[in-house]
């Protein structure tokens, strides 16, 4: 389909902070999403680079010590989420679940790249994340094929949040929370 249909109608069934009632979420879109005049990271980055800051203001806001970065990540985005943290670049889901014991017993970010994944491979990873991890997704909506994967892994019951930004895919593992997806506007 189209991808301006498709941004449609994300847009019209999207919300911004005034439609979340979960205190995390809410948080997270008003203190990092929307939040852009307390960092100066933008000027790291160049005018014409609109996903690097967030990226780089996620990775800030969260504050995470070890972060797990597909080695097909395009390098603009490994320099915005390699501000924080230890960064360790992997291979496959393979590579990745032999540091199991340390994503398992540390809150971590995972940069996923779904043309390199296997659905049923991450779904059996999410068993080992520790609960305040975070997955990102890029390109959720780059195919009808991303967009199904993207609703598979979202409904697993490792998740219990997930947020469609319409270019990036967030799941989280907050045991605390019920299980909720937000469609957010950026």
């Amino acid at each position: 389909m189209n991808q301006v249909l498709l941004y449609l109608r994300f847009w019209w069934h999207s919300k911004n902070e005034h439609g979340v009632h979960s205190p995390f979420v809410f948080d997270l879109i008003t203190k990092c999403f929307y939040d852009r005049s307390t960092h100066t990271i933008s000027n790291k980055f160049l005018k014409n680079n609109s996903t690097s800051p967030f990226l780089a203001r996620l990775v800030l806001y969260l504050k995470y010590n070890n972060s797990y970065l597909d080695a097909s990540i395009a390098p603009k985005f490994e320099r915005a989420l390699s501000l924080q943290g230890n960064v360790k670049k992997f291979n496959s889901i393979k590579t990745l679940t032999d540091s199991s014991n340390l994503i398992s017993e540390t809150p971590s970010f995972i940069y996923l790249d779904m043309d390199t994944t296997i659905t049923s491979a991450l779904l059996d990873f999410f068993k080992v994340c520790h609960r305040d991890s975070l997955v990102l997704i890029p390109c959720i909506r780059k195919s009808k094929a991303h967009y199904k994967k993207w609703n598979q892994l979202k409904s697993s019951a490792d998740i219990s949040v997930s947020i469609d930004t319409f270019y990036w895919g967030l799941l989280f593992f907050r045991t605390e929370q019920p299980k909720e997806h937000f469609t957010i506007r950026l």
